[in-house]
């Protein structure tokens, strides 16, 4: 056995024989309190999954160069909102990103107006500098409890890697949204939510109602029917 093989082995054993030794903490914006290794952080949250659907046709009609453009210029205004509203961005896959929002069950309603506002920049408010690309996304939600564990040895929180239900839940909602509907979000979310991200006042043959603004919809998660609920509505910056 070489030395590198050697090392490496020694330090697989040590990890297979260690306990995963963790923190619960809702802060992680000094990263560098976790060690590299085998530890890490435990946290509730909401999460964001949001992808871009179409990444493969954006990188076959533009290139390379524009994939990572508009990649580039996607995850600087989900950032920008994350950081207005309470939460932290993990980069997942060349196509999607998480957001998340520590904290208990209160947090769904940030997590939904943050979600529905990433909706607005995107297909309102910066429609002009991402429509050269003809972006697909969608976004799915879901509240649990997360583990991440430190896979650089710097103090940089979006090199934590994030496992729990919950993502994995909030990553098939999302599957299920499409154009307008940008935004979909587990039944346990919806129900924690209060009446002014349920119903909002729409003019219909000139009279303005309120309306229900979330679609109730079936779909088979971990082979059981379940019910999500999805939305085409959208925060401006300039609402509360």
């Amino acid at each position: 056995m070489n030395d590198w093989e050697k090392e490496l082995s020694d330090k697989l054993t040590k990890f297979s024989e260690d306990e995963f030794n963790y923190i619960d903490t809702k802060d992680i914006t000094n990263a560098d309190n976790i060690d590299y290794g085998c530890s890490g952080v435990y946290m509730e949250a909401t999460v964001i999954y949001l992808e871009i659907k179409n990444l493969p046709y954006i990188l076959k009609e533009n290139g390379r160069r524009k994939a990572a453009k508009v990649y580039t210029m996607l995850h600087t205004v989900i950032t920008s909102i994350a950081k207005n509203t309470g939460a932290f961005v993990n980069t997942l896959s060349p196509n999607a990103i998480l957001v998340v929002y520590p904290g208990k069950e209160e947090v769904n309603k940030d997590a939904v107006r943050g979600a529905m506002r990433i909706s607005y920049a995107l297909s309102d408010a910066f429609k002009h500098q991402f429509s050269e690309f003809g972006m697909e996304f969608s976004m799915g939600l879901d509240h649990g409890h997360i583990m991440g564990t430190k896979n650089l040895s710097d103090n940089n929180y979006d090199s934590i890697t994030w496992f729990g239900s919950c993502i994995y839940k909030a990553m098939r909602i999302c599957n299920e949204c499409a154009r307008p509907f940008y935004v979909g979000v587990s039944g346990s979310i919806y129900h924690n939510l209060d009446e002014d991200l349920r119903i909002a006042e729409r003019r219909i043959l000139g009279i303005r109602k309120k309306v229900e603004i979330w679609t109730k919809v079936s779909y088979q998660y971990e082979n059981v029917k379940k019910h999500l609920y999805q939305t085409n509505h959208k925060i401006s910056f300039d609402e509360e």
